[in-house]
């Protein structure tokens, strides 16, 4: 009899720790690519993605979002366990005499086991805080991706307009030694090489700023990756070029694929979960054990069953009167749910937003940029020419010279601006919308 209540014990605890243990090798969920990785996949230029990539494989702040989702995947698991089971064991001082002999001690194993389906429920809850933070990390990554190439086409400008402004001195150059010649023949004045001299050292000036400027989007990039110090090359030229858009469209893709649209849902779902959980905390949890007593033989008299164990089952159920508590967790969450609701509003109306100022925004850097290149730059090279010849024949000083340079020098740099203005904002638009614009890239929407 002894024999087999040990063996009962030892099945029963090992059941016990069976169903603590059970779900420690569930595999974390693999998460899929997101908005970020499209976008990257329609980019052509090759080292532009090699960049953007490794900001996503490198940035410190998606390390520690990954980190917490792994958290989360380990808590999905935790949740499902049973609690714990209890072991109680009794040594009795004073041994209770019974009819068979005085029990020496008392040992009990006992399991609680959640009701009315809170265990899958906590399950289920927890899945909803992994699903939101992987959507966190979609947008983070998204919103990297859209930076990296805002900076990338922030230092495309200042390179262009560093030509720009090489070109120029190189310009101001050729009229310095027409100043000086005309000078060296008594047609002209010092000072007119003197004026020219001093646009040529503001120019220089112009150019170290851009260096500077550039430097700093350089160590902000490096920081985006993780990579300080770390050189970046020539930028390529604005990665997106302008592109008949459907709004419309853009406005339905946008609400289907912005990765905060579905943290928010994940939110939601999991603040219905709680209500669920809370309204089943009115539902009873139940308890099983297992008790065995070791009783020792009476050595004053040999009786049937003399020295024989005791071994018992209970069962037990929780009675859950007191009702107040739970009501109030119930409203709370329900309150919880409703504030998750209107903030999944306010971020569609952030995304409309966003797209209303583009949609207003994109035309008209278009239409300035037709201007600036197709109108502008023909009239201001002709009267900067026209200024060079009346300047060579005496017609004219070397202000009128001076200003008809900078006109043409701003046109110029009003251009480079203007195409970097339309790349950064079909850069937004693809951030906004959460997918690549195929036409955007020369294929088709």
């Amino acid at each position: 009899m002894k024999a087999l209540s040990y063996r009962i014990i030892g099945v029963l605890s090992l059941l016990a720790v069976a169903a603590v243990s059970h779900g420690d090798d569930q595999q974390r969920a693999h998460i899929e690519p997101g908005p970020a990785d499209r976008i990257v996949a329609g980019i052509p230029d090759a080292d532009l993605r090699a960049l953007l990539l490794d900001v996503l494989d490198r940035n410190p702040e998606v390390a520690a979002l990954t980190a917490r989702i792994a958290a989360a995947s380990q808590r999905t698991v935790s949740v499902r366990k049973l609690p714990d089971p209890q072991a109680e064991v009794t040594a009795f001082a004073l041994p209770p005499e019974t009819r068979v002999g005085p029990q020496r001690f008392a040992a009990r194993l006992s399991q609680q086991l959640p009701g009315g389906g809170k265990r899958g429920i906590r399950e289920t809850v927890a899945g909803f805080d992994r699903q939101e933070l992987s959507a966190q990390l979609q947008a983070l990554r998204l919103a990297l991706i859209s930076e990296a190439r805002r900076l990338m086409v922030e230092m495309g400008y200042l390179d262009e307009a560093r030509r720009v402004l090489s070109d120029d001195h190189a310009t101001l150059g050729n009229f310095e030694e027409l100043a000086r010649s005309r000078y060296a023949s008594g047609a002209g004045l010092q000072m007119d090489a003197i004026r020219l001299q001093t646009e040529m050292t503001r120019l220089e000036a112009r150019q170290a700023e851009l260096d500077e400027r550039r430097a700093g989007i350089a160590a902000e990039l490096n920081r985006l990756r993780e990579r300080p110090g770390a050189s970046i090359g020539c930028s390529p030229e604005p990665p997106i070029r302008s592109a008949e858009l459907d709004w419309t469209r853009l406005r339905l893709t946008a609400l289907a694929s912005r990765p905060e649209l579905e943290a928010d849902a994940a939110r939601i779902q999991r603040s219905a979960g709680m209500t669920e959980l809370a309204t089943r905390d009115r539902s009873p949890d139940f308890s099983v054990g297992l008790t065995y007593a070791y009783v020792d033989k009476r050595t004053d008299v040999d009786v049937p069953g003399n020295g024989r164990d005791v071994l018992g089952i209970s069962g037990g159920v929780t009675i859950p009167l007191w009702t107040t508590a739970t009501n109030a967790k119930v409203e709370a969450t329900t309150q919880l749910r409703l504030a998750d609701e209107a903030s999944r509003r306010t971020t569609i109306a952030g995304i409309e937003r966003e797209l209303e100022a583009l949609e207003g925004r994109i035309p008209e850097i278009e239409r300035r940029l037709t201007l600036l290149e197709k109108v502008l730059p023909i009239q201001s090279k002709q009267a900067l020419a026209s200024a060079e010849a009346a300047y060579a024949a005496g017609r004219v000083d070397a202000l009128a010279l001076l200003e008809a340079e900078r006109v043409l020098l701003d046109v110029r740099l009003s251009a480079a601006r203007g195409r970097a203005d339309l790349a950064v904002a079909l850069i937004a638009l693809e951030g906004a919308v959460g997918e690549s614009i195929p036409s955007l890239h020369g294929g088709r929407s």
